[in-house]
């Protein structure tokens, strides 16, 4: 993923949240934390820049302690924080989407967030086919207002498919979104986000193609669990 702007400004704890208490592995731990909710990808060089832009340790202290954390799980701590902001509601809207990107990227390759009518939508792309992902933290997701704004933005341009990534959804749902969709040649596909971090688990374990994640994400309708599943078959 590329970084815009400075790791001190990306990784930089807000002034509210306090130091951890205790020693320096102390300190470690929470920058480990806070830096592995956002880019549990980071290795070697860029993993100590980004734990020294927290301000929580210097570098040097990063690269002294990071051996002791070997067994520290990266993903582990990036999928509790995603559950955890997909409840917090629109106030989590633009860190939840940012976090998602990051999904997005594991599973196609290619992931960034565009305006797309009055929201901002993450953008996917291999080789000639193209997707949209619309992420909300909301529970009991229902299609409707800036929401479906967004939704007939993205099928203005006739993408390969359209995903909505939600905590959960509303009964019906899945209807209402065929129903919007019903008139043109876009696949739409609801996964909540147990699902999602499901799939980005299969992806990082399996590795199957680009094209398999994405026909998956252009089957239509709400996905299930037997429908992961099958990103592990060989």
């Amino acid at each position: 993923m590329i970084w815009f702007g400075k790791l001190s400004k990306i990784f930089a704890a807000p002034a509210g949240i306090a130091l951890a208490p205790g020693d320096d592995a102390a300190r470690m731990e929470q920058a480990l934390r806070w830096v592995a909710a956002r880019a549990p990808q980071l290795e070697g060089g860029e993993l100590l820049d980004a734990l020294a832009g927290t301000g929580w340790v210097d570098r040097e202290t990063a690269a002294r302690l990071l051996p002791a954390f070997r067994g520290f799980d990266a993903d582990r701590v990036f999928a509790e924080s995603l559950r955890s902001l997909s409840l917090r509601g629109d106030t989590a809207a633009e860190e939840f989407r940012s976090r998602v990107v990051r999904v997005v990227e594991d599973l196609t390759g290619d992931a960034r967030l565009a305006a797309l009518g009055p929201e901002q939508a993450i953008r996917f792309a291999h080789g000639e086919r193209e997707g949209v992902v619309l992420a909300y933290p909301q529970v009991s997701f229902t299609l409707g207002g800036s929401a479906m704004k967004a939704v007939t933005a993205a099928v203005e341009e006739l993408p390969d498919t359209l995903v909505i990534v939600a905590r959960n959804f509303a009964e019906g749902a899945a209807a209402q979104l065929r129903s919007v969709l019903d008139r043109s040649e876009v696949p739409g596909t609801l996964v909540t986000v147990n699902l999602l971090l499901g799939m980005r688990a299969m992806a990082l374990k399996y590795q199957p193609s680009p094209d398999r994640v994405i026909d998956l994400l252009g089957a239509g309708g709400a996905l299930r669990s037997r429908d992961i599943a099958a990103l592990g078959d060989r």
